[in-house]
């Protein structure tokens, strides 16, 4: 009977585990598990999985040359002249300098293929991962707009401020990878070398314990997985000075006070960081709806993961993001429904002083009573802080009584002196901002930044179209390469009252519904016909509006038009109730789905 091959997939992106899951089907004789991870988190899957468990793992680029130099046997997955002529259609007519980063055996096809076609791209090779971000800053300093390039480039091409499409890898190509894999059979010993280590952890240990390396990959964990928030803290505690001794942190986590112990312990020529969670059986910080907390990485990825930051949008700001990150002085962001605001301020929180402590994100449209009591009442309010960002969403949607409330609470705490304050408001259409928004703007000295409607921006359309597309291409099977001159027109003429956010979100709609790898007229036409509705606006005193977003289930529209009627009787349900002719408990109810949606 021959012997099953067992393979541990570990791919970069969605779509490479899709395309390979579909294929192992074809491959009786191999028995495989696929996980999503790149470079170091690539490493630690492997670390954790592969000794006894595997005989062979399948990666591709800079992931599968790391594995390598570890000491794992690895099949890489080759990228084809395909995969590569995918990546430069979508980049054909993209306005401004482009240039493809490549490792030494893609660059030779890749020339070729530029040749060939006549394309003018630059194909520059590096070897190894270590050059990408040195010869990715050298173009950005000769003005390139965009670089084709495999996973770990494309993260730092966003970092670094570049427009970046990802050269995927097609059935093909893994195919290849596969039939290599058929062929060979390797049995690899389980390695113990750090056993003393672990058990000197574990002695007299109670609660979870979790040991990372100084990179903040997990080397132990004794209770199965690591949550996503767990780890993110105990990474931040990574970059904490004197580590040498032991320490106690208390962090929240889960609602609940957690308190940590920390040591660094040396093993060989490295140290490793221990963390022993004891929890305690108190909730922190009751009565925060409307009220987050965001670390570092959760702002990134607030930031990178949206159209906003793989598109390069966020780039046409970057001088007032260095100038307005660099002080402690209020900053009033103001656009349209859809403009980015968000993602702006998480822009700004990263470039700003305060990235070790956490980013605080309150909502005002979803603030309870008891929320804004613990803003202006509780000894742990976020307004006491220091050196922290703190970012007011949303915040002219406030009555009159709590927005001034709110400004003595600044004056009376020097609120904005102590820490990085962020505030956003709505427009209208032609950009006049509303008095709401003027109270803030004057009262706390606050500096304006107001961001474009994309319907001033209609220039960009092409080129965001191809790096939406490039984006969303990672978890599709069959890449959609590019929309027609006419499809462009039409989504050029729209008029976008929901700016970049209606705008990604139909792109990935004509992705699932097009049957051709070219978007065409007709399919764009059908689909803006959708989004044709018109807008509700809540009228204001000094002629704007704030709109109210009509493409929402109806469960959030009647919250919405209740919190607006909520805040013009002053807050008073009674009154609320009886203007929307429904009982104070109903009124309750659909003030409270937020928290059920949460």
């Amino acid at each position: 009977m021959e012997r099953t091959l067992r393979v541990l997939g570990i791919v970069p992106y969605e779509g490479m585990k899709t395309i390979m899951s579909s294929l192992a089907d074809e491959y009786p004789q191999l028995c495989m598990d696929i996980f999503i991870g790149n470079m170091e988190g690539a490493a630690c899957i492997a670390r954790e999985r592969f000794p006894s468990n595997y005989d062979v793992i399948i990666s591709r680029g800079g992931t599968a040359g790391l594995l390598k130099e570890e000491g794992f046997p690895v099949i890489e997955v080759e990228i084809s002249l395909y995969d590569i002529l995918c990546a430069l259609r979508l980049a054909d007519g993209i306005n401004g300098k482009i240039a493809m980063v490549v490792y030494a055996n893609i660059a030779v096809s890749a020339k070729m293929l530029c040749d060939l076609l006549g394309y003018q791209i630059e194909i520059i090779s590096v070897k190894n991962f270590e050059d990408l971000e040195p010869t990715l800053r050298t173009l950005s300093e000769q003005q390139y707009n965009t670089v084709l390039c495999d996973t770990i480039a494309n993260s730092i091409a966003q970092r670094l401020g570049l427009n970046s499409i990802l050269v995927t890898s097609g059935a093909e190509s893994i195919r290849r990878a596969f039939n290599w894999a058929s062929l060979l059979c390797r049995d690899r010993n389980r390695l113990l070398d750090e056993c003393r280590f672990y058990q000197e952890i574990l002695c007299s240990q109670m609660g979870q314990t979790v040991v990372l390396d100084e990179q903040g990959t997990v080397l132990f964990n004794t209770e199965g997985t690591v949550s996503e928030e767990l780890l993110s803290i105990l990474r931040q505690e990574l970059q904490v000075p004197g580590q040498e001794s032991t320490r106690r942190i208390t962090r929240c986590l889960g609602g609940m006070a957690q308190l940590i112990r920390v040591r660094r312990i040396p093993v060989g020529n490295r140290a490793n960081i221990a963390f022993c969670i004891e929890p305690r059986k108190v909730p922190v910080f009751p009565g925060q709806t409307g009220i987050r907390y965001l670390s570092r990485q959760d702002a990134e990825t607030m930031l990178y993961e949206s159209i906003f930051g793989f598109s390069g949008i966020i780039n046409e700001y970057r001088r007032d993001i260095d100038r307005l990150s660099s002080g402690t002085t209020p900053v009033l962001i103001t656009g349209e429904d859809g403009t980015g605001k968000d993602q702006m301020v998480s822009a700004l929180y990263l470039r700003g002083p305060y990235t070790t402590s956490p980013l605080v994100f309150i909502n005002c449209s979803a603030l309870s009573d008891k929320s804004w009591s613990f803003l202006l009442e509780h000894h742990n309010s976020p307004l006491t802080d220091t050196k922290t960002t703190i970012f007011f969403s949303n915040a002219d949607i406030l009555s009159p009584a709590r927005r001034h409330q709110l400004i003595e609470m600044f004056q009376e705490l020097n609120v904005c002196r102590s820490n990085q304050v962020l505030i956003s408001c709505s427009c209208s259409s032609d950009g006049q901002i509303a008095s709401e928004s003027t109270e803030f703007l004057n009262a706390l000295g606050c500096l304006p930044l107001h961001l474009m409607p994309l319907r001033k921006m209609e220039k960009n359309i092409y080129t965001l179209v191809n790096l939406a597309l490039g984006h969303l291409n990672i978890d599709q099977t069959d890449p959609v390469l590019g929309a027609s001159p006419e499809a462009i027109r039409l989504l050029q003429e729209f008029s976008w009252p929901h700016n970049y956010t209606q705008f990604f979100r139909v792109i990935q709609e004509l992705v699932s519904t097009t049957s051709d790898q070219i978007i065409t007229a007709q399919t764009v036409s059908s689909a803006l016909q959708k989004e044709r509705y018109s807008g509700v606006f809540t009228p204001r005193s000094d002629g704007t509006a704030a709109p109210l977003d009509l493409n929402r289930t109806l469960n959030e529209i009647s919250r919405d038009v209740a919190i607006r009627v909520l805040h013009e009787t002053g807050d008073n349900q009674t009154a609320a109730a009886k203007r929307l002719g429904i009982s104070r408990t109903t009124l309750w109810r659909l003030l409270r789905s937020e928290t059920s949606q949460m």
